[in-house]
């Protein structure tokens, strides 16, 4: 969707984008030494090793596209100049962990500012950042029940996923599907999914098959899963984690002999999954748009910029795209507030922020507005069918409010 032109920022843009970490930082990627001076540490803690590690990297390549252009467009907080500095830490996707990092570099660093891409380790950074650390919380996450928490100092980045079941659901009925077998991650994410979809097939008028869900992350033969959903006789089978064992369960179930459609969760991306198996196994699936099919103002340079850094070979997703325009952003929000330490501020900052942020950061459903409670939010968000040609058909998704 093409956004209405915004008013750019001036040269000034940039978002320490919410991030934590903690521990090991060298080892997992980080840059320099803590906050002092003109700098100001942006974290990122999230999965940067084992089955989640392609979507950890994917969030961390978008942060440092943000804090570079950022940097070489000059940020000025409290009349000063500042540089960004991004601190990376793997948490393997356990909460505990991610914790841990974000309230290190809260104190530590001084960072006001902490991202995850998590919805277990947002939940676990809840408990501890409003309390003796404080520091804003920048949740990358679709999960409806981390909107609700009431976490004054948490903002989040994606519409939730309740948007996308009645749409999906009414794409895949109308090319006849009427019986829907799961088989999506066992993550607490991905069962709040499976709770989601199956209702919302069951409003429908469809039938629903047994719950087959698996661990994502350790199961690596599918066969055995796949076989039971397929059991069942499905017409559209639920599938969804990272797109990397996402794409290899679609690429069982098509060696199994289904010809169905794929109803394919928010987290694995249509285009990534592409580099994993034959397009051919993907076709006939309802996911996300692919940041390629983007029409913002900034998407061009961002995609170019991407290749660039990462290569030919790797996908831009929307991790990538969505944590880069939060960067400009909540730097912005910095540059507003006068300051990058305090959260309160940040917070308050950030809805104005949205209409004076530059336009080079607008990637991916740019947003339009910040709920009460602390959601950027847009009226709607592009999704995608992937036809039996290898078409991508793009469709319009309201985004549902929180309740």
């Amino acid at each position: 969707m093409q956004k209405k032109p915004r008013a750019l920022l001036r040269t000034t843009l940039s978002l320490t984008t919410m991030a934590a970490l903690g521990l090991g930082l060298a080892a997992c990627g980080g840059s320099g030494s803590g906050s002092s001076g003109d700098t100001v540490v942006i974290g990122y803690t999230g999965p940067l090793s084992g089955g989640g590690a392609a979507y950890g990297e994917n969030v961390k390549i978008g942060l440092e596209m943000g804090v570079d252009k950022v940097n070489d467009m000059g940020l000025k907080i409290d009349g000063k100049d500042v540089k960004l500095e991004l601190k990376s830490l793997d948490d393997k996707y356990v909460p505990s962990t991610a914790a841990t990092n974000a309230q290190r570099l809260a104190d530590q660093d001084k960072a006001a500012i902490v991202f995850s891409p998590n919805a277990g380790a947002i939940k676990a950074m809840q408990q501890v950042n409003n309390g003796r650390s404080k520091f804003l919380i920048g949740a990358y996450t679709s999960d409806p029940e981390i909107f609700t928490t009431g976490n004054p100092l948490t903002v989040f980045g994606t519409p939730n996923f309740n948007s996308y079941a009645e749409p999906f659901t009414k794409k895949a009925m109308s090319m006849g599907a009427k019986k829907l077998s799961l088989l999506g991650t066992q993550s607490e994410y991905g069962q709040q999914w499976t709770t989601v979809v199956k209702k919302a097939w069951a409003d429908a008028g469809g039938s629903v098959g047994a719950d087959n869900s698996l661990d994502y992350a350790t199961v690596s033969d599918f066969a055995g899963p796949v076989s039971k959903a397929l059991a069942e006789k499905p017409d559209t089978i639920f599938v969804g984690g990272p797109s990397q064992p996402t794409a290899l369960i679609m690429e069982e179930a098509r060696k199994q002999g289904f010809k169905g459609s794929f109803f394919v969760m928010d987290q694995a991306k249509l285009d990534e999954m592409a580099t994993v198996t034959k397009e051919d196994n993907l076709h006939n699936s309802m996911g996300v748009a692919p940041v390629k099919t983007m029409t913002e103002s900034g998407t061009k340079k961002f995609l170019e910029d991407f290749t660039a850094k990462a290569g030919k070979e790797k996908v831009a997703t929307t991790e990538s795209a969505f944590t880069f325009q939060f960067v400009g952003l909540f730097a912005k929000a910095m540059e507003d507030a006068g300051t990058s330490t305090d959260p309160e501020k940040l917070r308050e900052s950030l809805k104005n922020a949205i209409t004076e942020t530059d336009e080079s950061f607008h990637v991916a459903t740019f947003p339009t507005d910040m709920t009460a409670e602390g959601r950027l939010s847009s009226k709607e968000i592009e999704s995608a069918y992937l036809d039996d040609k290898g078409d991508y058909k793009l469709f319009t998704v309201p985004v549902l409010p929180d309740k």
